[in-house]
């Protein structure tokens, strides 16, 4: 599903209430917007990185601030967003 979307003078978009519905947003809900390969991707956060501090154990690397893991986060998932994008683009070609 895709639909056309206007900016307003203020920079904003309204969400279709039929997208809403799908991802079941809410008002205050939290949505990751990432550019990746030139396109604009949003994803809803449904999960409070928080809650899973320490799930995984130690970090190889070292700790990582909670806004280093968000920039990874979004950039991996703006990535496995376009990933199928570019490959269907490339199949067709």
């Amino acid at each position: 599903m895709w639909k056309d979307v206007v900016l307003s003078p203020k920079g904003q978009i309204t969400l279709p209430k039929e997208m809403r519905e799908i991802l079941n947003l809410e008002s205050g809900d939290t949505i990751v917007m990432t550019v990746a390969d030139g396109r604009l991707v949003l994803t809803p956060k449904n999960v409070n990185f928080n809650d899973l501090a320490g799930f995984l154990g130690q970090p190889p690397n070292g700790p990582a601030t909670l806004e280093e893991i968000d920039e990874t986060v979004a950039k991996e998932m703006g990535q496995s967003v376009i990933s199928p994008l570019t490959e269907a683009k490339d199949e067709a070609a």
